[in-house]
């Protein structure tokens, strides 16, 4: 498997992205293959969306100063966490632990880093459907069938730093079902299922970075996934009670 960093100027909200993709595709003198996966940060979507929220029009409520003192975070920043999460599950230092969209996430994926001086930045809606665009534009353009990744970083419980998560998904199976195959032992496996979208997006992850490397795509070649037609975002993503962290601690309550 071979990973190639794209890089991009800084971007503004007029730019268009799938020019952008292109434009880095071949100051890197590239071209896309069939079977290529295309990692493309969450970032640069919202920002060419022009998915940015103006820090002077934010109207703080109670409960957001509430958890600006218990997260040390901007009483504004936690107002639009709040009004883009599902649910708050708590607050710790430095972040608001909530849901959006099935994903556990700090500040509902709303963000301060990356973002122009005086905006605050947000995730997109249906961030896989905005993939299938990409995927069907970049198909057309190149004439051959890829994956693309829409993803963002993560933490995950006890680890220290963050990895990839794939929040949109087109053009191949995210999740592998090894329920059922025989380990080394021929023993059965009952519940493994491999996360080959967030595995992906987590290998991108180290060259995309998270401060100023300016790489918000990756070309992944020689991946091993299998291409689909389908819809299958649903697949990533199982509910509290299916989730062996979140059914322990609903079982406790």
């Amino acid at each position: 498997m071979q990973l190639f960093p794209l890089k991009t100027p800084l971007l503004v909200r007029e730019d268009n992205l799938l020019e952008v993709i292109l434009t880095a595709l071949g100051n890197a003198e590239l071209s896309l293959q069939e079977g290529d996966v295309l990692t493309i940060a969450t970032k640069i979507v919202s920002l060419t969306r022009g998915l940015l929220i103006d820090r002077t029009t934010v109207k703080v409520s109670a409960q957001a100063k509430k958890y600006a003192k218990i997260t040390g975070l901007p009483a504004d920043f936690m107002e639009v966490a709040l009004q883009e999460s599902d649910e708050v599950l708590g607050a710790c230092k430095g972040a608001l632990l909530t849901k959006r969209d099935g994903h556990l996430m700090p500040n509902a994926g709303a963000d301060q880093s990356n973002a122009p001086k005086g905006y605050i930045i947000i995730l997109p809606e249906n961030p896989s459907q905005i993939a299938r665009e990409i995927q069907k534009s970049l198909e057309a353009q190149f004439n051959c069938k890829i994956g693309v990744i829409i993803g963002d970083s993560r933490v995950q419980p006890l680890r220290r730093g963050t990895s990839g998560i794939a929040l949109g998904v087109a053009g191949f199976v995210p999740v592998i079902d090894d329920r059922g195959r025989k380990d080394l032992y021929g023993r059965e496996m009952k519940m493994t299922r491999r996360a080959i979208a967030d595995n992906l997006m987590s290998a991108a992850e180290i060259l995309s970075g998270e401060v100023d490397e300016k790489v918000p795509l990756v070309l992944i070649r020689n991946a091993p996934i299998t291409l689909t037609d389908e819809d299958l975002t649903e697949t990533m993503s199982i509910s509290p009670q299916e989730c062996m962290y979140f059914s322990t601690f609903l079982s406790d309550r």
